[in-house]
């Protein structure tokens, strides 16, 4: 079996060589993204390669999510040519798309220079994602989902062999877990942000409730299904107190930080978040964790949860094509997404995802690539941002006991109502 050391040598040794290319060569590249704990292997790995190869460096601004989308939206909007690779995801699409070249003729480009760079290796899911109104608008880098995450050994003391299969057992579980204040029983990312909606959504969507139809224009938000998974997982913070205090503060490097420092006993969170918590050299708990998908509510099939993702694209506008496609060329290797994959990513390459190597090393992938069957993609049109702000502010205020579960998601629904009237859409 492959060892990390070895695994990473490898990889070091296998980047791809860059193409002749036409256009002058830059000092440097502008890439804007968010600021998620999985970029560190692109930046202190893959980007001193790159200039290493090429001598461009990567001039990286990596942003808190409103802020990354703040930017983009005002230089794109602008038609800067200041971007020269942008990192979107995927409830970005529906209007980011209109910015970016077309990506499928440039993974065509691609292969006719490298045949072995092989996209026909990226997962179906995960070109879907990066694609809206039937245009490609990126090369896929990372799909993501929510499992769940355990210490299987907390589980077995407490007298639980199987990994809770309903609300119900997860419920009890987390309580029979549950030793303050050096330990809890759950743990979840609770600061009124980004992170909030994908610890929350695996519930409601497990319980069968739902967001928006915008198909319709039916508002879910506030059915009887979606209130329920609301009470549950509120209840776990102010009814049950089984979760720590301090992650009404936690976003996605918290949860982590959390995971490591050994303050709860198993999580909902991204699945490669688990590379970076069973890290031996990086965590307190490192080599504990184990990973299921997320309980149903009075039967496992009934399990669903998010699936969203990042690609990395070109603008229209930018000025070094060339040399931002060979970055996303040597960014989206095989080689590199494995090495990325050790550090937090979670490529698309099903090559990469089924390495028997990397299965024995991680232990998430396959619990991913389950949760992604049934997963339910981040919604793209491009009037939800907006109607997701209201919510995570909800969501928070639900937590926080400043509301109810019904009174929080009417509001909610209500609000929603007038955006979709501003947006021109009519609501259900």
């Amino acid at each position: 079996m492959i060892n990390r050391r070895h695994l990473l040598a490898t990889t070091a040794a296998a980047a791809l060589p860059l193409p002749a290319l036409g256009q002058s060569k830059p000092e440097k590249l502008v890439y804007v993204g968010d600021n998620g704990p999985w970029h560190y292997s692109m930046a202190e790995d893959l980007a001193p390669a790159f200039t290493k190869a090429t001598g461009i460096k990567i001039d990286f601004t990596l942003l808190p999510v409103d802020p990354w989308n703040a930017r983009l939206k005002a230089e794109l909007g602008a038609g800067s040519s200041d971007i020269d690779i942008v990192q979107w995801s995927v409830g970005m699409a529906g209007w980011i798309s209109p910015h970016m070249l077309d990506h499928e003729a440039l993974a065509g480009e691609i292969m006719a220079k490298d045949p072995s760079w092989n996209w026909s290796d990226f997962l179906s899911g995960s070109k879907r994602a990066a694609t809206y109104d039937g245009k490609m608008a990126g090369i896929p880098y990372r799909i993501t989902t929510g499992v769940m995450h355990y210490q299987k050994a907390l589980l077995e003391q407490a007298g639980i062999t199987q990994f809770p299969q309903t609300f119900a057992d997860l419920e009890k579980a987390a309580i029979a877990c549950n030793k303050p204040p050096e330990r809890y029983g759950f743990g979840l990312s609770g600061r009124q942000g980004a992170a909030i909606m994908s610890a929350f959504v695996p519930f409601l969507y497990s319980r069968g409730g739902g967001l928006i139809d915008f198909k319709t224009g039916e508002i879910l938000i506030n059915n009887d299904k979606s209130v329920a998974a609301l009470e549950f997982w509120s209840g776990l913070v102010l009814k049950d107190k089984v979760v720590p205090p301090e992650a009404m503060t936690w976003e996605f490097d918290e949860i982590v930080a959390g995971g490591q420092t050994d303050r709860y006993a198993m999580c909902e969170t991204f699945a490669p978040y688990g590379t970076l918590m069973n890290d031996r050299k990086l965590s307190k708990t490192g080599g504990k964790w184990s990973y299921d998908t997320v309980p149903g509510y009075t039967d496992k099939s009934q399990s669903r949860t998010w699936v969203d993702g990042h690609s990395l694209a070109i603008p229209k506008y930018a000025k070094n094509r060339d040399w931002s496609l060979a970055f996303i060329q040597m960014a989206c290797s095989k080689e590199w997404m494995q090495r990325s994959m050790i550090r937090g990513n979670a490529p698309p390459r099903g090559s990469v995802l089924r390495d028997p190597a990397m299965i024995e090393l991680i232990g998430w992938p396959p619990v991913a690539a389950a949760a992604i069957e049934t997963g339910i993609p981040t919604p793209a049109n491009p009037a939800f941002p907006a109607l997701e702000l209201s919510l995570r502010a909800a969501l928070s205020q639900a937590i926080l006991g400043q509301k109810t579960p019904k009174q929080t998601l009417d509001d909610v629904a209500a609000d929603w109502h007038r955006g979709l009237r501003r947006a021109g859409i009519k609501a259900g």
